[in-house]
């Protein structure tokens, strides 16, 4: 129950984060950083859909936890997305609109897979496992993300920060933010299994 309530806990507030501030790249960075270092002992701190697939995937997490975790998440999201909608307004995820889908398909695939290669590599990786710097390198990843594709796909990088929202809209019958979650579920997930498939790479081919 204590992972479960870190996992809860860390998606409510990064998205919390998120929404208050608009996505501002150094708010979410730096609130990312601490909620990791507050969590990552606890429960590895994924707060993140996306994260916790490739936790699967490499064997790091079971697949009855998996699902546990990603319940937290969408629930810590959903919570997040209400408080928002009580202090001001739904919050709004969505892409930069343009003639064409692929920036916005190749700005989630490419970042989340950077993401989650960073995470996979200060986290898991037997080199590096125990330093001290891991939250750091997650939280400016995150940063850079935002800065260099916020302006295309709105920069999500995580299914869960999606989902609450989308949910939100739905109940309240307001907002857009469940027009775009397939984005956010879709190519996410895709930029995760490439990361996790170059990490084995990476792992097997020293």
């Amino acid at each position: 129950m204590k992972k479960l309530f870190i996992e809860l806990f860390g998606t409510y507030f990064l998205v919390l984060i998120i929404g208050l501030s608009s996505g501002n790249p150094i708010a979410v960075g730096f609130g990312l950083m601490v909620l990791v270092y507050c969590g990552a002992h606890i429960s590895g701190a994924h707060y993140n859909p996306a994260v916790t697939l490739a936790m699967f995937l490499q064997k790091e997490i079971s697949a009855l936890d998996s699902i546990k975790y990603f319940i937290s998440q969408v629930v810590g999201s959903t919570l997040a997305a209400l408080s928002i909608y009580l202090m001001k307004s739904n919050m709004l995820v969505q892409p930069v609109l343009g003639d064409s889908i692929y920036p916005i398909f190749f700005s989630e695939i490419i970042f989340t897979f950077l993401l989650v290669f960073v995470i996979l590599n200060v986290a898991t990786h037997p080199n590096l496992k125990g330093n001290s710097f891991y939250g750091l390198a997650i939280g400016l990843t995150v940063m850079a993300g935002i800065f260099s594709v916020g302006p295309v796909s709105g920069a999500v990088f995580n299914p869960a920060v999606s989902l609450g929202p989308s949910i939100i809209d739905l109940v309240t019958g307001e907002g857009v933010s469940h027009y775009f979650l397939w984005y956010y579920l879709v190519f996410p997930t895709i930029g995760s299994i490439l990361a996790v498939l170059s990490f084995k790479f990476l792992l097997t081919n020293k």
